[in-house]
């Protein structure tokens, strides 16, 4: 069964009576129970087509040419710099949207 058609309910936990959160992502230390890999070293969303619209609204700093305050106290709660436009690339040179140094 699926929350919204989209997030596996297996993966939520009631936020109040009227929401759900990714597991983990409440914690005193959050870390989404979708997230696999390594903070810091290389990381992926295993539901990546089907994340929550939370997920869809939160861009990484300066991928598209504008700051993100959330995406870099993301970062700084793993003990990591905050993106700056310097850390994007576009390796087609094609002005498609850039992918991270160090994401």
């Amino acid at each position: 069964m699926f929350v919204g058609g989209m997030v596996p309910t297996e993966l939520t936990e009631p936020l109040d009576p009227h929401r759900l959160a990714m597991r983990g992502t409440q914690a005193p230390r959050p870390h989404c129970v979708a997230l696999q890999g390594r903070v810091g070293e290389s990381t992926a969303c295993r539901i990546y087509d089907r994340r929550p619209s939370v997920c869809r609204e939160v861009t990484p700093a300066w991928e598209f040419g504008t700051p993100n305050p959330q995406c870099d106290k993301a970062r700084m709660a793993y003990g990591l710099e905050p993106l700056t436009p310097e850390d994007w690339f576009d390796p087609s040179g094609s002005n498609t949207p850039p992918l991270s140094q160090n994401a």
